[in-house]
């Protein structure tokens, strides 16, 4: 899988609405070694939906502290975005869309 694959897919959740196109993915280095010093990257998550720019500049999720106008509008611009997990999503590669896992009945 390569990322290009994943971004400006569509996302559609359980009941078959569009949430949005992915704009950025999110990876984390927990796999196996390469080498002998580095860990192979894995997709965690996908942003969906919204421009995701705050997101991917790290405004919205709090890594970046200032300056506060900027921080405020693209927390603003971005509260449509989603974030997905992965293990929550099943990639339909006959609709080329990412659908929502539904949740088990509690």
């Amino acid at each position: 899988m390569r990322i290009s694959d994943l971004l400006a897919l569509e996302v559609v959740d359980a009941d078959g609405r569009q949430v949005g196109k992915v704009r950025d993915v999110r990876l984390v280095q927990d796999g196996p070694l390469l080498g002998s010093t580095q860990a192979a990257m894995r997709v965690d998550a996908v942003v969906a939906g919204g421009g995701a720019l705050g997101i991917r500049l790290g405004y919205v999720r709090g890594r970046v502290r200032g300056p506060a106008l900027l921080r405020w509008v693209f927390s603003w611009a971005e509260r449509r975005a989603d974030t997905f997990l992965m293990t929550d999503l099943d990639w339909d590669t006959d609709a080329n869309v990412l659908r929502v896992k539904r949740q088990p009945d509690s």
